[in-house]
């Protein structure tokens, strides 16, 4: 960089302090710098008492002194180290490395390209370097760390000359008590003039930042109670978004980032250190009830203060596994029958006025209690584990356990262990007391076999054995286990059309196909009107109005996500409905089912337009992160532009790149 770029800087920073930041652009011409900017420029010059022209290169640490800032984050990064991974395999084709800092600035990790390693540590781009505000003047870990938010330093955006060459991204990292951990970098040598390059890399930035985080935090409070919860129940199995621990007392210990954000924002005050019922109308006592009886089960919770509802699961301690199965051998009877009285699942009620359901209900009355294997063959959605839940529940084996196991969803090298069980010891990495499997679980009782299907080759010989002379052989074990089995297995696949090409044994088709109950789509059903309100009376736990151009909508739909895409639709209606009577606004456009419904009104919503694009493809992290945000803050351009730390003109430039569309509820506000 030369001396008149950085003499031209040195005055760029006095005039803009001195002016307030008024009408003042940057050298590239590309835009105006912004006020975290400006904020930080002037601290450097007030607070900290720098020159632009002072502070060449950052302070080094010596390696022993390093190891003090190291040796108290040694548990952390484990879990940082697998991020910084992740992501330095998707930015280390353009040029950057990837810094972790704790809270005081130092850098206490670093990625980067071997060859590069001499100019990168003269650069400041290594262990041992202090990138603090105060000391190195405006820079991403420095000023990230000062303003608790993520940001990017681009250039000339930096306070002192030396660096305007340099362009750097951050995000803070948080303890799971809500104090400030670090941050997290990514930073080019030589970056091109425009910003717009460090868009991507500080959406994907953030993210990792809160995976890490996300990680150490379920780590950190494995010996509590946690609860996840999201504002769309169909995200909150397959993402950690927010994430709260609690005592056993009921207090809530820990919050992740998001938490802590999401309730502080919505809520007034921070959650943690306050009783569980003091934040949401839920009792400590349901959570312990449901985490130990209805794992991986979704639960709808809503804040005290303001009202929201969110979708959660909870998940007991680790430490209390033990336990758990303790308490559930002491307490099976009382507490399945306590389940039972609260969500009741009556075979009844699934005989409607649908002709192939009452059809349906008819049969599996007829077969429940004759030991007959039924196969359930519908496609996703349609309620196959339902109806196999409200058969068991029908049956002279309601007392005992409902067994649940989806083979196309766990891993083949774990499906044998699942199913079967274990001896203490059987294989490496086995829980030390072993494992029951699914099957001796389900003893007296109904195994659910989901996905049926997708079981390996070599599981359905054992599974045919099992079937045959109702004993089992856990791994490790020599001496046969005799079990009570009732086997209801599901499939959306053409077994017959399996079996014809050897995927399936025949002789196992025959021995599970005792009686087939085709479940109809939802789109073909006869009693879809009933059924939208029994789902909508069901969800609300009151009588709920739905206006007659809403129940067209929802009538003319295709569902191909059947019932299950019915359900979150209506739960989302009455969580965004305010009148108590659900209009066409209410439901949720950005559903394509609804959209093809509705493509006569205004509320139509864009195909998308990505169905190509690579899920590893920056284009396609950055749309999915832009959905992400977008969607939790409502679609409100303004929150969402300052939790992607971009400019509103920015974002609405990046939607239409990227064909995003508010639904039209957020859109007309």
């Amino acid at each position: 960089m030369s001396a008149n770029e950085q003499s031209k800087h040195i005055k760029t920073v006095m005039q803009l302090v001195n002016t307030g930041g008024t009408g003042i652009i940057s050298h590239s011409g590309d835009s105006q710098f912004q006020p975290q900017i400006i904020r930080s420029w002037e601290r450097c010059l007030t607070r900290h008492n720098l020159h632009p022209s002072t502070v060449s290169k950052p302070i080094m640490l010596s390696e022993k002194a390093l190891r003090d800032y190291v040796e108290p984050l040694d548990d952390f990064l484990f879990y940082a180290q697998s991020g910084m991974r992740k992501l330095y395999k998707m930015l280390s084709s353009v040029g950057y490395v990837l810094l972790l800092s704790d809270a005081n600035g130092v850098t206490i990790d670093y990625l980067g390209d071997p060859k590069d390693d001499r100019e990168n540590r003269e650069a400041g781009f290594c262990p041992g370097s202090v990138w603090l505000e105060s000391l190195a003047g405006t820079c991403g870990i420095g000023t990230c760390i000062e303003d608790r938010r993520a940001v990017t330093v681009h250039r000339e955006d930096h306070f002192s000359a030396p660096f305007i060459r340099l362009s750097c991204s951050a995000a803070p990292l948080y303890f799971p008590d809500g104090t400030l951990l670090g941050s997290f970098d990514a930073s080019h040598l030589y970056s091109p003039e425009s910003k717009d390059t460090q868009a991507v890399a500080l959406l994907l930035l953030n993210s990792h930042a809160r995976l890490i985080e996300n990680a150490y935090f379920v780590n950190k409070c494995r010996d509590t109670w946690i609860i996840r919860f999201n504002c769309m129940q169909a995200f909150v199995e397959v993402t950690t978004e927010n994430m709260l621990a609690v005592n056993s007392e009921g207090y809530i210990v820990a919050a992740n980032w998001s938490a802590t954000n999401e309730l502080s924002r919505r809520g007034g005050c921070s959650p943690i250190n306050r009783q569980l019922s003091d934040v949401f109308e839920l009792n400590f006592e349901d959570v312990v009830n449901n985490a130990l009886n209805k794992e991986n089960m979704v639960f709808s919770i809503r804040v005290l203060n303001s009202g929201l509802q969110y979708f959660a699961t909870f998940k007991a301690p680790e430490s209390g596994k033990t336990r758990k199965l303790e308490h559930q051998a002491e307490t099976d009877k009382s507490s399945s029958q306590k389940l039972r009285a609260q969500t009741p699942i009556n075979l009844n009620q699934l005989d409607s006025n649908d002709s192939r359901m009452r059809q349906n209900v008819a049969c599996a009355k007829r077969v429940m209690n004759k030991g007959i294997p039924m196969l359930l063959i519908g496609e996703t959605g349609t309620g196959k584990e339902v109806f196999a839940r409200a058969v068991h529940e029908a049956s002279e084996r309601a007392a005992k356990p409902f067994v649940a196991l989806n083979c196309a969803s766990i891993p083949e090298s774990l499906i044998e262990s699942e199913l079967f069980g274990y001896k203490p010891g059987a294989f490496t990495g086995a829980h030390i007391k072993g494992m029951r499997g699914k099957i001796l679980q389900s003893d007296g009782g109904t195994l659910f076999l989901d996905e049926i299907g997708d079981m390996p080759l070599n599981l359905q010989t054992r599974m045919l054995r099992v079937l045959a002379e109702k004993e089992i052989v856990p791994l490790g074990c020599e001496t046969p286990v005799k079990v009570d089995l009732h086997v209801i297995c599901a499939t959306l696949r053409n077994l017959e059309e399996l079996v014809r090409k050897g995927q399936f044994r025949e002789d196992l088709y025959f021995r599970l196909n005792g009686i087939t109950i085709v479940l109809p789509p939802l789109r073909e059903r006869e009693d879809k009107e009933s059924l939208i309100k029994s789902i909508l009376d069901t969800e609300s736990g009151r009588h709920t109005v739905i206006s007659p151009v809403a129940m067209e909508a929802l009538l003319n739909a295709p569902w191909p996500g059947n019932i299950r895409e019915l359900r979150n639709a209506l739960r989302f209606a009455l969580a965004v409905n305010e009148t108590g009577t659900i209009e066409l606004e209410d439901l949720p456009m950005g559903n394509a089912a609804l959209s093809s419904s509705s493509h006569k009104t205004e509320q139509t919503a864009p195909e998308e337009p990505f169905e190509t694009s690579s899920p590893n493809s920056s284009q396609y992290a950055e749309r999915f992160i832009m959905l992400n945000v977008l969607t939790k803050q409502r679609w409100n351009i303004s929150r969402a532009s300052r939790e992607l730390c971009i400019s509103r003109p920015t974002l609405y430039k990046k939607m239409k790149q990227h064909d995003i569309v508010p639904p039209h509820r957020f859109e007309r506000k």
